[in-house]
């Protein structure tokens, strides 16, 4: 019998111990002697029946010794067998049957799909007379067995695995996690899930003990713990989704397992520190026979990026790009897998499988593309990011739904977390949907809910926040473990169509607020007090929100309407009482309220002035803010102009957790660093606003005492939120970096601010030209009215000012519009800049907007430019209007001219109201959400934009003489240039 082979290594055993237990289950047991005899009785009546090598034996069975058996039986003909639950649906059965053509099916019970020749295994025993089958010996080249999988279309397909293939894996893992004669082990897994090949086969070759799992066991982990313990089982598998429940659980005192393994899908964080047995992660497609890689998932897993470990034996992970190339560094592409692993291909399917499983000339191997996305840790390992055809669109917005079922799964108290995307039933944009379940049964859920949320919240950019959550007390599994998505979304389903309960509405006018929220959310699931923000309600929903109430109400709802009041009650009354007059300006903020807010904390002493070397060779320096576009350009800008360390605060579930954030922020902005350099980045789970940053104390301490600069470019950035929503991470925020500038050594602050600062104070001030030391204090009256971004970046910078009074060391850098990356395109898609642009380019269309200026540069002139001028003693005091000179200053008319030739299709000029008339009935227009900023009388009859008009320029003499001699030079918005933005704004590929 061939070596290459599982059944080779089969009989190896039965040869040599003949009287060891091979299978138990209930009552009844079978050794190798008798496992072997019953098997080959079985194949000798196959024989008789025509089945032989190359043949298709479909087998219709639960896990049973019989089904064992019926597996040996096949293998000994050199038949491929294809194991079918029978608990599946008939529809499914027969598919499965249809696609095999094959003359003859066993089943382990009678009466199974009538008008199929089905026998049971128990008669053909009985009718067996041989003691061993006729024909050719199998060999490791023969197909073994064809699973059936569903693939993106729901539809079977049958994946042909080779014996070679399992024998490689099972040759491996025996020897990885020492089995042996004495090991016991279990049949856990369903039927038709390829890991029961894994069990079943894994045991058998090392002469083991294979235990089958009660079914009223299989779903209950104190159950199952119980069994373990009781069957002295020494390996066990389980589906990743039990795990969490398993590792909590109490451990048995006799328990002596001592490995447990998992696999199916992503599994969640779980502390092991304190398990008697090792946990196993196992990673793997079908086509790549059952487990690619691994992963022993020790006591400080969760303080690493996640990972699914390395690949095993006989198998090669590569990590490909769009055109087949090998993804450099830690890039994110495509997993492709390569060895005596892979599978065949797919049953009858010549297309399918050349399409899968393709030729690599560069790589001179046969690879699989798995249709998972990965990257490469700095350790070597894999780390799974999710399906590629989970990545969806959220807002336009690319998000990855793994990513957030494992901000989910990372906070305390969620034990289980699916996420799915959807489209809104009245827009038909996408939106996100939860399932959790908690950990504890008891909680209440409105608390649950609300801790859940603010986590997330902390975690999570907004677009990537779920718009509803359902509490579960289980996910639903499939036959083979695995959660049954589809299940799930059967009851997203149910839920979205339930009408609203009209009885919870007290009045008239709640009941149309109410309708409302329906309508724009897409479901029922709030009360007449819950926030809009807290049931699936964001900024960009707003808008919608905004224009149903308008029209429900008969007069004008504002923006500024959801957030100060944003609960279904407030709302109705608030519009109740408006209804019949004449729409007004929106509220300003008071003088007194803004200027109140300008005070330093008590306290504060800035100590000496700074030593020279800590702006020009700084050991250590924090960054914050560094995950956003800006923030993540200029850290990887301080990395390659200084030697020093960068401490990088970050919200975050863990120091871990921070630390992939920031490497995910320079993914999404194709910002390549070396190892090298990511050794020299500190990352902390922190919140700037809190006390102390939200830090252990003495990790607060040690970097008061040994950062050398600070450079803040952390901010909250939003056009429609009203100042107080904006007043806790911008205001309160740069408190606490000021507290930090005191505490310890002193520290010199490189505040990132905005050229906003100035607002429309032409308008008041009569002035045309703002120079960079002129007081901020003439705009006021224009800042009052502005939006609450930019009323808290006044107030910073007010704040700021007097810090440098009391002796802060002190530099401000007012910036511009970063629209995007000089050389790489990369741009932040969320702005309102790149949202108008794609618009216009959608709507071939541009607005008449006289002389607005919004100070466009490029990201990395920005960053050149503040670590320039940073190094610099004499720039301290200074403020600096980080904008293009004024000759190179563009209106918005000079640059969608440009931008318009440059795609090849000029952009009509349209007078304003015209223009947004084409997109403000259309939900998915990229500017939608801004709505307001176009439509709210903000001032004097005016919208925010048309406000912007007649834009001051802005004097950059500081800027100027402290780049002399440096280099840096400002961009030039040429053909070149404007072709990388607008492929990166369209996601096609440059012109070159």
């Amino acid at each position: 019998m061939s070596k290459d082979s599982v059944l080779g290594l089969f009989s190896q055993q039965a040869q040599s111990h003949p009287e060891r237990l091979a299978i138990v289950d209930h009552a009844r047991s079978l050794t190798y002697r008798e496992l072997d005899r019953l098997s080959d009785r079985l194949a000798a009546r196959l024989a008789g029946r025509g089945v032989g090598k190359g043949a298709l034996l479909p087998l219709l069975a639960e896990r049973s010794p019989e089904l064992v058996i019926a597996i040996l039986a096949a293998a000994k003909c050199a038949a491929a067998y294809v194991p079918v639950d029978r608990r599946q649906p008939d529809k499914r059965k027969q598919e499965i049957l249809r696609q095999c053509r094959a003359p003859l099916v066993l089943a382990t019970q009678a009466g199974e799909l009538p008008g199929h020749a089905v026998e049971t295994i128990a008669e053909l025993l009985d009718q067996a007379t041989r003691a061993s089958p006729a024909g050719p010996e199998p060999g490791g080249s023969d197909a073994l067995y064809v699973i059936f999988t569903s693939g993106t279309t729901g539809e079977p397909k049958g994946v042909v695995v080779e014996s070679r293939s399992l024998a490689n894996l099972v040759r491996w893992h025996n020897r990885r996690f020492e089995m042996s004669g004495q090991s016991r082990t279990t049949l856990m897994a369903g039927v038709g899930f390829d890991v029961s090949q894994w069990e079943i086969w894994s045991t058998l070759c090392a002469g083991a003990c294979l235990h089958l799992v009660p079914e009223d066991v299989r779903p209950d982990p104190a159950a199952l713990l119980a069994f373990f313990a009781e069957q002295r089982i020494s390996h066990a598998f389980a589906p990743t989704v039990m795990v969490p429940a398993l590792v909590e659980r109490p451990v048995p005192t006799s328990l002596a397992l001592h490995y447990l393994f998992c696999a199916g899908e992503k599994l969640p964080p779980v502390a092991t520190g304190s398990l008697p047995y090792t946990l196993v992660d196992y990673y793997g497609p079908t086509e790549a026979t059952v487990f690619a890689t691994c992963r022993v998932v020790d006591a400080e897993a969760y303080r690493r990026p996640a990972s699914i470990g390395l690949p095993i034996g006989g198998c090669e992970a590569f990590i490909l790009d769009a055109e087949d190339r090998p993804c450099r560094g830690d890039t994110p592409g495509e997993l492709n897998l390569a060895g005596i692993c892979l599978a065949r291909g797919y049953l009858n399917d010549p297309v399918m499988t050349e399409r899968r499983f393709h030729h690599a000339p560069h790589l001179r191997r046969r690879l699989y593309r798995t249709g998972d996305r990965a990257r490469w840790l700095a350790d070597g390992s894999l780390q799974f990011l999710g399906r590629l055809d989970d990545q969806v669109k959220i807002r336009g917005n690319r998000v990855e739904l793994g990513d957030v079922e494992a901000a989910l799964l990372r906070q305390p108290a969620i034990h289980g977390a699916v996420v799915l995307a959807h489209a809104d039933d009245s827009s038909g944009s996408q939106q996100l949907s939860a399932f959790v379940v908690p950990r504890e049964r008891a909680v209440a859920p409105a608390a649950l809910l609300a801790a859940l949320k603010s986590g997330l919240r902390q975690e999570l950019p907004d677009y990537m926040l779920p718009s509803r959550y359902l509490l579960l007390e289980r996910l639903p599994t499939t036959a083979n473990g695995k959660t049954d998505r589809q299940a799930l979304r059967r009851s997203l389903a149910e839920h979205r169509h339930e009408r609203l309960d009209t009885q919870r509405c007290e009045t008239p006018d709640q009941l149309q607020a109410a309708l409302a929220w329906q309508e724009v959310l897409g479901h029922n699931d709030f009360g007449l007090d819950d926030s809009f923000f807290d049931v699936g309600g964001h900024s960009l929903l707003a808008a919608a929100l905004v224009r149903e109430l308008s029209r429900r109400f008969g007069s004008r709802a504002y923006i500024h309407d959801v957030y100060r009041t944003p609960s279904v009650r407030q709302q109705a009354a608030s519009l109740a009482r408006r209804a019949g007059q004449a729409p007004a300006e929106l509220d300003s903020e008071p003088a007194q309220e803004l200027r109140q807010d300008v005070r330093l904390p008590e306290g504060l002493d800035f100590g000496r002035s700074p030593h020279p070397e800590q702006l020009q060779t700084p050991r250590h320096l924090l960054l914050t803010g560094a995950t956003g576009l800006i923030g993540a350009h200029l850290l990887a800008e301080l990395l390659a102009s200084r030697d020093a360390e960068l401490h990088c605060p970050v919200r975050a579930q863990s120091d871990a957790h921070a630390l992939e954030r920031l490497r995910q922020a320079t993914r999404q902005y194709r910002i390549e660093l070396a190892e090298t350099d990511w050794r020299r980045v500190r990352a902390y789970a922190a919140d700037l606003a809190e006390p102390g940053f939200g830090l252990p104390v003495e990790t607060y301490r040690e970097l008061a005492g040994s950062v050398d600069q600070v450079f803040h470019s952390a901010s909250a950035v939003n056009f429609i939120q009203p100042y107080s929503y904006m007043k806790r991470d911008n205001v309160q925020g740069l408190e606490q970096v000021l507290r930090f500038c005191a505490c310890g050594q002193a520290k010199p602050l490189m505040l990132l601010s905005s050229i906003s600062v100035y607002s429309w104070g032409h308008l008041h001030t009569g002035k045309r030209l703002m120079r960079e030391d002129d007081d901020l204090d003439q705009n006021l009256p224009a800042v009052l009215t502005d939006m609450g971004y930019v009323r808290s970046k006044w107030v910073m910078e007010k704040i700021a000012d007097l810090a440098a009074e009391r002796g802060l060391a002190l530099m401000t850098f007012r910036l511009g519009y970063a629209t995007c990356h000089s050389r790489s395109g990369a741009h932040a898609d969320y702005q309102w800049w790149s949202r108008l642009a794609r618009t216009c380019l959608e709507y071939r269309a541009v607005p008449l907007l006289r002389e607005l200026r919004e100070g466009l540069t490029t990201v990395d002139y920005m960053v050149g430019a503040i670590s320039a001028i940073a190094r610099q003693p004499t720039a301290l005091g200074k403020k600096f209007n980080l904008v293009p000179s004024i000759p190179r200053c563009l209106t918005l008319e000079e640059f969608f001219a440009r931008l318009g030739e440059r795609a090849g299709q000029p952009l009509r000029p349209m007078p304003f109201h015209d223009w947004v008339s084409l997109w403000e009935e259309n939900r998915d227009a990229p500017l939608h959400p801004l709505l307001s900023m176009f439509r709210d009388n903000m001032y004097a009859g005016r919208s925010t934009v048309e406000l912007y008009q007649d834009t001051y320029l802005w004097d950059c003499a500081n800027v100027e003489e402290h780049l002399r001699g440096s280099g840096i030079r400002e961009p030039e918005f040429d053909a070149r240039l404007l072709d990388l933005y607008l492929a990166s704004l369209t996601g096609a590929a440059a012109t070159r």
